[in-house]
């Protein structure tokens, strides 16, 4: 009880550094329980997307899981059945899911089927028990069967379909016979099912046409005596709703498990039926992936939090050691020291263990708000829960927390006051060699990770994703020159000392020899400067390389926001209704029976006419600011210099129309695409061909083409430019062996004129405040029948909504936040520290008749020669890091357009108002302090 007191009266004097180490322990449990907080939630959001998108497409839904056993004839299928029931039962419990549907099919052996007087045969049936198929039925005709049999007479229910397909009416017995045995059936109702969403029904009711439904406890009774029962289908249908990624792996070991209990029981194969067991185990991996992701985009900050805590308790630990010397005097063993700061630790980091993990919840939230970095925006809140993983991966952070934390006291609890004042005479002139050999090798380490990624090829995958190393080793680097620039910094302090030593004023001489002299002191402050700002402009540069160009393929293969196939109309109806085998460019007329030899010439040299729809109701759409026809073909021929191409695309457009529509990046071609356009707007016959029809054919500019089309259409063009990409036109080859995409641009009343009428697409650009909603309305307000239609945004959305962006935005976001703030706690308890060891020196230099503006110029220097400095350095080592690193990113991406490296000013703005302010409302409180600071206080310090 006593040392108790003793821990709390210590925590109490030095409640300010208490109540900082604390944060820092709160913060590190914070962020680590996140992760798989985060993890979970997200891909649980995205599973059941998927999930739910596997329904609508297959029609199929989505958490059954069944399995099916067959019984031979010399078995003992009732026994069988109990215990598999059994083992059903127990598999199912342990996946510790809700099911929303459970239920056994009992499939007696087949029976032939007469009528009442045996006469007429009615083919074969088989009795079927459902597990309490009456709650999920309604009764359309007749009645529900009695719950026992009577008079040996088996009431049964039937589909609707049956009546008509066996031919008899409701109430007509039935004989149904297997060998010697004879049984008597009677139909009593038909049923549908009451609700054919129903997962109970993933067999629906029309299935069952040829059975006889039993009620289960008629069946258990009658088939089960008789030992009739053929096969037992065991039915669960999970809630996938609430499958998180803790239920993934039960699951996923569904199959196997099933297979191997009940092949102890039968000898005949088990057919178990998972549809989305691949989707579940693609979840898997997508899991470590994630978290291996939001490791390394958190290890920079957690090494900020480290060195946070270190530092927390060396000052703790240096404003103690006098009463550490005092407690070794008394004969306190190094064990027992130790003993109370691990008990001060242990309390604050319990807190910290118990409400860390609801933090982190938090923290996961706003991880979901995330646009990109440090963008928020509205959007549906993800799913957060705490498992037991949150609690263990906080349990982790704490011990790790709780050894940093326990370095210095371990290093402070066996000196006594002479040895620290030795020490701190050593610390003035001693150079610390570690830290540039840890520079250097961390430096060393990036750079050759570097080289290695520069050596690699580009990944070929559709997901979106980077591989987190990528992240990691950035850190690294901006750790490592930071390290090494604190090293030489000293030097070049000196040499900056030296040279202006006979001009410098009062403010700045005393700065340049308190630097000078103790800049170990400051080493810690400036290197969480230049990581904070160092790794925010690499974060923020990563972001936004990585969303830019995300979004700019999914925009460039759309070629504009909203692309349109309306169909036009023809007389392709009246050509097909003649011969089938014609194809849409063929006209015939209307006869029957085969076609004449004479009528199928006239189908084939007949032309199909279409008749152009009206295009201003496009353009009268409020929601859209620019419309254009953007026409499309190929299976044409184009020939030049004697050489031929077939396979190429032919794009028909109106310059001005197409530039206010299209989307495209300037950066793409050699001069801006504005000036291409001007091309073609000043010849009709003018094109732009693509790389790959200027290599097939030899052409160049100024060359000629004769492009053939169907029938005997054909045009001349002239060859105006060359381009590598232009709006929806992908350049690169999707399989190996296909040939390279090409591509023909040309003016569309040209090739009208030339080629006929084709119908054509039409591109719009929406405005920026138009909902889809209403723009959805006015397409459907234009009458027109739509074909096709590609919008940009739903892809857009799903982009930002994936787990990698969600959690590649929210962590860079997070980790700068949290690295501010831990930077701008960190410059507090240092400065104020500092100032107040000091107040025997600013009393003395007030005492001398320096005045306040001086006193306040010397902090000023200070700040500038330390804090300053270092945010300098780390937004240059910033500025390298991004310039270095961001472009390897290209190589976890398959994209078409080429990688762009993109700095945007608003992201090294805010970066900058951040650092700003910090430093401003740190200085601003030092400057307050400083004023306080009376004479007479330094005079009594002095004598005390």
């Amino acid at each position: 009880m006593a040392l108790l007191k003793i821990i709390f009266q210590k925590m109490w004097n030095n409640k300010w550094l208490t109540c900082s180490l604390f944060l820092g322990l709160f913060i590190t449990v914070s962020l680590v329980s996140s992760i798989p907080t985060y993890t979970s939630s997200v891909l649980h959001k995205l599973l059941v997307k998927e999930l739910e998108q596997h329904q609508i497409d297959k029609n199929h839904f989505p958490g059954e899981f069944s399995y099916i056993t067959t019984f031979e004839k010399d078995q003992n299928s009732v026994e069988a059945t109990k215990k598999i029931a059994d083992i059903n039962k127990q598999i199912i419990s342990n996946t510790d899911l809700p099911l929303l549907a459970n239920k056994t099919i009992l499939s007696s052996v087949p029976f032939d089927i007469f009528n009442e007087n045996k006469t007429e045969t009615d083919k074969h049936g088989r009795f079927v028990g459902l597990t309490d198929v009456e709650k999920h039925i309604t009764i359309t005709d007749g009645r529900m069967p009695a719950e026992k049999s009577e008079d040996g007479i088996i009431e049964v229910i039937v589909p609707e379909t049956t009546l008509q397909k066996r031919g008899i009416v409701l109430n007509t017995p039935l004989i149904a016979v297997e060998g010697d045995l004879e049984l008597t059936v009677k139909p009593v109702g038909t049923f549908q099912a009451e609700n054919k969403n129903d997962p109970y029904w993933s067999i629906p009711p029309e299935r069952y046409t040829d059975d006889f439904i039993v009620l289960e406890d008629t069946y258990r009774e009658v088939f089960f005596k008789k030992e009739l029962l053929s096969s037992a289908r065991f039915f669960s249908a999970f809630d996938y709703y609430a499958i998180m990624n803790e239920h993934i792996p039960s699951l996923l070991q569904l199959k196997d498990k099933v297979k191997a209990d009940v092949s102890d029981v039968v000898d005949t194969p088990v057919m178990v039926q998972f549809p989305i067991s691949d989707i579940l185990s693609s979840y898997e991996k997508k899991e470590e992936q994630l978290k291996t992701m939001l490791w390394s985009l958190h290890v920079p900050v957690l090494v900020m939090l480290a060195l946070y805590l270190f530092m927390v308790s060396r000052l703790i630990v240096n404003r103690q050691l006098t009463e550490i010397a005092v407690l070794s005097s008394r004969g306190a063993t190094r064990f027992q020291i130790m003993k109370i700061y691990l008990i001060e630790l242990g309390i604050l980091a319990g807190l910290a263990f118990l409400i860390g993990p609801y933090f982190g919840m938090l923290l996961c939230k706003i991880l979901g708000g995330t646009n990109g970095f440090l963008q928020f925006v509205q959007r549906e809140a993800l799913p957060v829960s705490l498992g037991y993983e949150s609690y263990l991966y906080a349990a982790v952070a704490v011990i790790s927390s709780v050894f940093m934390v326990m370095i210095p006291v371990f290093q402070g609890s066996n000196q006594s006051i002479v040895h620290q004042k030795q020490n701190m005479t050593k610390a003035v002139t001693k150079t610390r060699w570690s830290i540039l050999v840890l520079g250097l090798a961390l430096i060393g380490i990036s750079i050759y990770g570097l080289f290695v990624f520069n050596t690699r090829q580009p990944a070929v995958s559709q997901d979106y994703s980077v591989d987190p190393i990528l992240f990691f080793i950035p850190a690294l680097f901006v750790i490592g020159l930071g390290l090494l620039i604190l090293h030489l910094y000293p030097l070049l302090l000196a040499g900056v000392y030296k040279l202006g030593k006979r001009y410098w004023n009062l403010s700045l001489y005393s700065t340049f020899i308190q630097v000078g002299r103790s800049f170990n002191q400051y080493q810690f402050l400036m290197l969480f400067l230049m990581m904070t700002i160092g790794i925010g402009i690499f974060s923020a540069s990563a972001a936004r390389t990585l969303n830019e160009n995300f979004e700019q393929q999914i925009r460039y293969e759309n070629g504009a926001d909203v692309t349109i196939d309306v169909k036009w109309p023809s007389n392709e109806v009246a050509a097909s209704s003649v011969s089938p085998s014609v194809t849409s460019g063929e006209q015939v007329t209307e006869q029957e029976g085969e076609p004449s030899e004479e009528n199928e010439t006239l189908v084939t040299e007949t032309q199909l006419v279409y008749s152009e729809p009206s295009f201003e109701p496009f353009l009268k759409m409020k929601e859209v600011e620019h419309a254009a026809k953007v026409l499309k073909f190929d299976g044409i021929r184009a020939e030049a210099k004697g050489k031929a191409l077939f396979s190429f695309q032919v794009m028909g457009i109106e310059p001005k129309e197409f530039a206010q529509t299209a989307w495209f990046s300037p950066n793409l071609l050699p001069h801006h695409w504005y000036e291409y356009l001007n091309l073609l707007s000043q010849e009709q016959s003018s094109v732009l061909i693509s790389r790959s029809v200027s290599k097939a054919l030899g052409v160049k500019e100024g060359d000629y083409i004769k492009v053939e089309g169907d029938y005997t259409n054909t045009m001349e063009v002239v060859v105006y430019g060359i381009i590598d990409y232009w709006p929806s036109f992908l350049p690169e080859k999707k399989e190996e062996d296909e040939e390279a995409p090409a591509l023909i641009v040309a003016n569309l009343p040209y090739v009208q004129n030339a080629m006929g009428l084709e119908p054509y697409e039409v591109w719009l650009k929406v405005k920026k405040d138009a909902s889809r909603k209403d723009l959805y309305q006015s397409l459907d307000e234009t009458k027109d029948p739509i074909i096709m239609m590609s919008d940009v945004h739903p892809d857009l959305v799903e982009l930002k909504n994936g787990a990698f962006l969600l959690g590649l935005n929210g962590t860079l976001s997070l980790g700068f936040i949290v690295s501010i703030i831990i930077a701008f706690i960190g410059f507090l308890l240092f400065w104020i520290l500092t100032i107040k060891s000091r107040v025997l020196q600013y009393g003395v230099f007030r005492a001398m008749g320096i005045p306040l503006k001086k006193l306040i110029g010397i902090l000023l220097f200070e700040q500038v020669l330390t804090s300053g400095f270092a945010s300098f350095i780390g937004i240059i080592i910033g500025g390298i890091t991004s310039v270095l690193f961001v472009p390897l990113f290209h190589l976890s991406m398959e994209q078409q357009l080429p990688f762009q490296v993109i700095f945007d000013p608003s992201d090294e703005r805010k970066i900058y108002l951040f650092v700003a302010l910090m430093l401003s409302a740190g200085l601003t409180i030092l400057v307050l302090l400083v004023k306080k600071i009376k004479i007479y206080q330094a005079i009594k310090l002095g004598e005390d």
